[in-house]
């Protein structure tokens, strides 16, 4: 049902206004705001109703990423904003649903992601064989 709504966030005032929602621009050029609406995304109504909206728009927002990153932009996942504040300075529909900031631009020739990127849990904590 493609409920995913992406906000392109690349012009100077919009970008100010990103600023007021989130400390998390790092300086990058330009930003997608991806959302789902509510009123359109898949509902698993025979079992719980839960909606899709958010999973559909996280795969949406994971294979932008890798989009991006084929062409050489790089981009970084935010989810560090306050949603009342995104709604209000971009006028968001009511039915839109702020699920991931993705701020984008050209790395430095010298960046590196966050050591944390190399941690992993062991796969035992990460991988169950029916042993509930």
């Amino acid at each position: 049902m493609q409920p995913q709504r992406i906000l392109v966030i690349d012009g100077a005032q919009e970008l100010e206004k990103l600023d007021e929602c989130t400390k998390c621009r790092f300086g990058a050029p330009a930003a997608l705001l991806v959302c789902y609406d509510r009123d359109v995304c898949w509902r698993r109504e025979r079992y719980d109703g839960k909606a899709s909206g958010e999973v559909d728009a996280a795969i949406v927002a994971t294979h932008m990423m890798l989009a991006a990153a084929s062409l050489g932009v790089g981009s970084t996942w935010v989810m560090h904003f306050d949603p009342a504040a995104v709604r209000e300075q971009f006028a968001l529909p009511e039915a839109y649903e702020p699920v991931a900031l993705l701020v984008m631009g050209y790395p430095a020739p010298d960046a590196l992601p966050s050591p944390m990127h190399a941690e992993r849990l062991p796969e035992d904590k990460l991988v169950f064989w029916n042993t509930f």
